[in-house]
């Protein structure tokens, strides 16, 4: 850096007082907790030793330069700068005892272009030293004249340099533990407590500037399938590699952030509604291509959820919160981003009222089970029923099923739910018997993954259907449930069957199993899918499907039923493709336990 200005001769007086040198160096040194304290000591020292400069820096680059942190000239500070050791006195400066040169300082360091502009002819200078032992900085006083007070001069650096050395310590362990309280450990970005105090402050600003804020979160999709098939090594790869890739969108405007194990925060402080769906885009054009480690390819896909300040909120809290909203809303619609609208907070909340009601109307019995009735279709005769859960809330009205039963899978009622059904469905086929009211055939009950995948599944249905005994029931599962963990499914469905349970497979034609392997797994009866019959009569490659999956079962002994029967030209041609049974509103609604009877058990 370059300084002119007059330069004044002088020497250190010779009536300086040691007594108070150290005085108001022991007064200065007493305040070294204060902020601004190395800018008082060196200001002090230029004082009390009656110097011309004073430099107070920081060693960087592994020794080879160093960084002014405070500069006094002449009774003025100067702006910081950096500067190389070698070839100046500072490089000189060892570790133990302070350099001294006092006299000839530009003929000893010619290309020490600093000492010309200052007219410095002598220089002191010591070591700062970490509790390590590495020299972290260096302190000097120079002269534009010779030093005569050389002695005191040594005492009051080296007094100065332990001080100095302690508080830079400080100030090094201050940042550290700032740096591990806001800074992500594993992918160096901020952390969550870092990004909402970035966002708060974001949103602070936005009132005087005038300009919108955005969030967006980014959620890895099956981040925990590649931690438990790959190791947990290499998912901490892959979490550092989207954080390498998403740093890139980084700027004067943009801010990013580690918000969760597999979830980033990207926050824009000059959003508007057509920068959120660039970003949004962005983002989604970062992760099409793989990421390449460890001899492995991972095609990443995300959710996204985002929300803008002022557009649709009024503070950080809700801005987080209304994003957080959108990524679920993006998780829940399988359609990969969403960014926030006011519906989707109805959503939400009216998710949580079922969730707190169902939980008590379940523990309560407050559900009901009703029954659709199965027919056999060359008698026309009642050959079973199944039993589907209804819910009437004195608070929500109606909620569907397609509404509380996802909603119960999720938050692990649906065990309790099924044991529920089961329950009520043997209770009422009891007190049926005991009125001699026959019901025919089998009643189908729908199981849930969660149930089927429990350890001690054939136990508690055995338990649960123990009053009117298991060959009264049939066990619809889907197929994704069963191909989910097929060789447990094997043993289970045999097991099953041996107690004396059927088996059915619901909605078949929807997932991706053959008949042949089903076969494997001890199924009495194949459900044919409602999308199938719907256009039966119209479409040709419907009843095509319809015709194979009649044939195969027939011929590997299985019988079929055609679920969401409708009309009467369905029946008729299900009837012409030679399927055993049928189910649908053309021939009975689920309706409940005394409405069933009144209906198809007294005659």
């Amino acid at each position: 850096m370059s300084q002119s200005g007059t330069i004044r001769k002088n020497t250190m007086h010779t009536d300086i007082s040691p007594e108070k040198v150290f005085r108001e160096l022991a007064d200065t040194l007493a305040n070294s907790n204060k902020t601004n304290f190395f800018e008082v000591l060196i200001e002090r020292l230029e004082s009390i030793l009656d110097v011309d400069h004073v430099v107070l820096a920081e060693v960087i680059n592994r020794g080879r330069e160093a960084r002014t942190l405070n500069v006094r000239s002449q009774g003025r500070t100067l702006e910081n700068f950096t500067y190389t050791l070698s070839e100046t006195p500072c490089g000189q400066v060892g570790i133990d005892e302070p350099c001294f040169f006092n006299s000839e300082l530009s003929d000893r360091f010619p290309n020490d272009i600093l000492l010309k502009q200052l007219g410095a002819e002598s220089y002191m200078g010591m070591a700062i030293v970490s509790p390590t032992g590495e020299r972290v900085g260096t302190l000097c006083i120079l002269q534009n004249s010779p030093m005569t007070w050389a002695d005191i001069g040594r005492e009051v650096l080296r007094i100065a340099v332990s001080q100095i050395g302690a508080e830079m310590e400080r100030h090094k362990n201050e940042k550290r533990i700032a740096e591990l309280a806001f800074q992500d450990r594993l992918t160096g970005l901020p952390n969550r407590a870092c990004l909402q105090d970035y966002l708060y402050e974001a949103v602070a600003n936005s009132h005087s500037t005038q300009c919108a804020v955005g969030l967006v979160i980014v959620d890895l999709k099956r981040f925990k399938e590649i931690n438990d098939t790959h190791g947990h090594h290499t998912g901490d790869k892959l979490l550092v590699a989207v954080a390498g890739r998403l740093k890139r969108l980084s700027g004067p405007n943009v801010f990013v952030a580690r918000q969760a194990s597999d979830e980033y925060a990207i926050v824009d402080t000059n959003a508007s509604q057509s920068r959120m769906r660039t970003l949004v885009e962005q983002i989604e054009v970062m992760f099409a291509e793989p990421f390449g480690f460890a001899q492995s390819q991972f095609l990443i896909d995300i959710n996204v959820g985002a929300a803008l300040l002022p557009h649709d909120s009024d503070t950080a809290a809700e801005l987080f919160q209304h994003a957080s909203i959108a990524l679920d809303e993006a998780k829940t619609q399988g359609v990969g981003q969403c960014i926030y609208d006011a519906s989707m907070a109805e959503k939400l909340y009216r998710k949580h009222r079922i969730l707190t009601r169902l939980t008590s109307a379940i523990r309560e019995g407050l559900l009901e089970v009703h029954l659709q009735p199965q027919f056999c279709i060359q008698t026309g005769k009642l050959h079973g029923a199944e039993a589907l859960c209804r819910w009437t809330d004195d608070e929500l009205g109606v909620v569907s099923p397609v509404e509380f039963i996802p909603l119960a899978e999720e938050r692990g009622l649906i065990q309790e739910l099924d044991a529920f059904v089961l329950r009520s469905v043997s209770e009422q086929l009891i007190e049926w018997r005991q009125r001699a009211k026959k019901f025919p055939g089998r009643m189908s009950v729908n199981l849930s993954a969660q149930q089927f995948e429990s350890a001690d599944v054939v136990e508690k249905l055995t338990e649960l259907t123990q009053l009117v005994g298991s060959h009264a029931f049939t066990l619809e599962l889907t197929e994704g449930v069963m191909m989910r963990k097929p060789e447990q499914a094997l043993v289970v469905t045999q097991t099953l069957q041996r107690q004396g349970f059927d088996i059915a497979v619901d909605d078949f034609g929807t997932g991706y199993s053959s008949l042949s392997y089903l076969q494997r797994l001890a199924i009495q009866l194949v459900k044919i899918d409602r999308s199938f019959i719907r256009n039966i009569e119209e479409s040709e490659q419907n009843r095509s499907i319809v015709t194979a999956i009649i044939a195969m079962a027939h011929s590997m002994g299985m019988t079929t039923i055609a679920e969401g029967v409708e009309t009467a030209g369905q029946m008729e041609l299900l009837k012409e493709l030679g399927c055993d049974y049928l189910q649908g509103f053309h021939l009975g609604r689920p309706v409940s336990a005394l409405d069933f009877e009144q209906a198809w058990l007294t005659s």
